[in-house]
């Protein structure tokens, strides 16, 4: 059982762990499915119950090995080494069996004239032969009435004469026995060369294929180049605006804490009703915070959709993501802790306490709500899998932060209560 499983999938179970492939480790899952199987049809379902989850876990962890270990770029250098190595043997190979047949089609062609040759010697002394037997025969009925002597020597002399022919006629036999052999043999060898033009035909043809899906992967890394350009040009857009966002909020806030005592009135602090803003003052304020938290919100969005872009696109390295990420929470901690303010130290930016942006893709997946994918390996294990694998619970999805835009009547209601109101 044992020797007839490893010669129907060598591939799969003798690969070096290098190029160990997702396909390979799809096939040694089918392999180890099949045994498990037996496994329960031979002593029930309990016998595996245990087994089927450690598999299925290490069968998971060899499929993202073997996924993160073969790029397709290394597979295509590969196959195109592969290529040219088969292609050197296969002309190498091709030129010697050309040369070969080549020498052996001329020898036959000479030791044909030659056999023609014999064969036409042959008969003509055959011809003369009877021409002679004839002779002799006239000459012996001429001279039948001689002595019994001249009788002996002439019968000896057709004995051999006979003898001569005969072997001369089974020469004849044996050489075009031999003649239609080597002809066999010359239209074997023509069959063989076209067979050879034929391969050597395909093998141009698969070539030519390669040579152009090489083209097409070198284009496609150029693009790819081109695209994480782009996109480093958009985060340093994103960051220079953050950093206008944080110049004008300080200057803002600079304004706000600058207290103008010309043609002002002093109050006691200890005064519980006394006047703290003027309702003008407080109007002002209200639409300067309205219209930073607008701007804060849009620029918030922006920043969002292109999260959203860069985690969709499986291009980008986790490296750039996580640098992005920090600078992006960065500036967000001075903005807030200017406006707020309060040390930088202090305060939190809103995207540390909901979680980093990167964490879709620090767990394999490209979706943005974190839900991990179905294995393939499970899905092979099938009903087997069931029993040990625990139920995934999905992620509770964080609230996001929202700002609040005030009106004119809530500043009006927020006047009224800040007038009636003690510090």
């Amino acid at each position: 059982m044992a020797q007839s499983e490893r010669k129907g999938n060598p591939a799969c179970l003798e690969r070096h762990y290098l190029a160990l492939t997702v396909d390979d480790v799809y096939d040694v899952a089918k392999l180890i499915g099949v045994e498990v199987e037996k496994l329960i049809d031979g002593y029930g379902k309990e016998s595996a119950e245990g087994l089927v989850p450690q598999i299925v876990k290490v069968l998971e962890l060899l499929e993202r090995f073997a996924a993160r270990n073969n790029t397709p770029e290394q597979e295509l250098i590969r196959a195109f080494e592969t290529l040219q190595v088969q292609q050197q043997r296969k002309k190498t190979a091709k030129e010697a069996e050309d040369r070969a047949g080549r020498s052996e089609i001329k020898d036959l062609e000479l030791k044909e004239q030659k056999w023609r040759k014999k064969v036409e010697d042959m008969q003509s002394q055959v011809t003369q032969l009877r021409e002679q037997n004839q002779q002799l025969l006239s000459q012996l009925t001429c001279n039948h009435s001689q002595e019994d002597s001249t009788l002996r020597k002439q019968r000896e002399v057709m004995v051999k004469l006979k003898e001569v022919v005969d072997k001369q006629r089974d020469e004849i036999r044996a050489q075009g026995q031999e003649i239609s052999s080597r002809t066999r043999e010359v239209e074997a060898l023509q069959e063989q060369l076209e067979r050879f033009m034929k391969m050597n035909g395909d093998l141009r043809h698969k070539q030519s294929v390669a040579q152009a899906q090489v083209k097409s992967a070198v284009e496609r890394k150029a693009d790819l180049e081109a695209d994480l350009k782009e996109r480093q040009m958009e985060i340093e857009r994103l960051s220079a605006s953050l950093r206008e966002l944080q110049q004008k909020g300080a200057q803002v806030v600079l304004k706000n804490t600058e207290i103008d005592l010309t043609n002002k009135m002093v109050i006691d602090l200890k005064d519980p009703n006394r006047p703290c803003f003027t309702k003008q003052e407080v109007k002002q304020i209200l639409v300067e915070r309205n219209e930073l938290k607008a701007n804060l919100f849009l620029v918030q969005e922006e920043l969002s959709y292109y999260q959203r872009e860069i985690l969709n696109d499986e291009r980008c390295p986790g490296f750039l993501m996580e640098a992005v990420g920090a600078a992006i929470n960065k500036q967000r901690r001075k903005i807030k802790a200017k406006m707020l303010g309060i040390p930088e130290g202090e305060c939190s930016s809103d995207e540390e306490e909901r979680g980093s942006f990167l964490s879709g893709r620090e767990t394999g997946t490209d979706c943005i709500d974190g839900k991990p994918a179905d294995s393939r390996i499970r899905n092979l294990f099938g009903i087997l899998s069931r029993h040990g694998s625990e139920k995934r619970s999905p992620e509770p999805k964080q609230p996001t932060g929202s700002w609040e835009i005030i009106g004119a009547e809530e500043a009006t209601q927020s006047l009224n209560t800040e007038a009636s109101s003690p510090e």
